[in-house]
């Protein structure tokens, strides 16, 4: 019986080791972008991450700003215990040039930022 549920246990490790690994974003050539986002509603999300003393309070303003002046639909979730948040924002409201443009200006926050990282779709 032991042997059973063990053999379970593992089998169902690797399944869902294996389904997590699919949806998590892949390392582009710039250390602060990512390929893919982790909900699909989402055309651009920023994460905030914290070593242990709060997210980057700054890069955060700068990031929310930039939002609101642009007037974008956005959503934040919190994903960790201290401040770690990510923003989804699904960029409907943008044409192309604008797109990248606001694409651009969140990279640039981010490279200055620490622990800033932007995920394209």
């Amino acid at each position: 019986m032991k042997k059973l549920t063990f053999l379970t246990a593992l089998i169902l490790l690797a399944f869902n080791t294996r389904l997590t690994a699919q949806n998590e974003p892949k390392v582009t050539k710039e250390p602060t972008v990512y390929k893919g986002v982790t909900d699909q509603a989402c055309a651009l999300e920023v994460a905030f991450g914290s070593y242990g003393s709060g997210i980057d309070a700054p890069s955060f303003d700068k990031v929310m700003s930039l939002i609101k002046d642009k007037n974008l639909a956005y959503t934040s979730k919190n994903i960790g215990r201290e401040g770690e948040q990510r923003i989804c924002l699904p960029l409907t409201e943008l044409k192309r040039k604008a797109k990248m443009r606001f694409i651009s200006q969140l990279k640039n926050i981010a490279k200055e930022g620490k622990l800033v990282s932007l995920s394209i779709r």
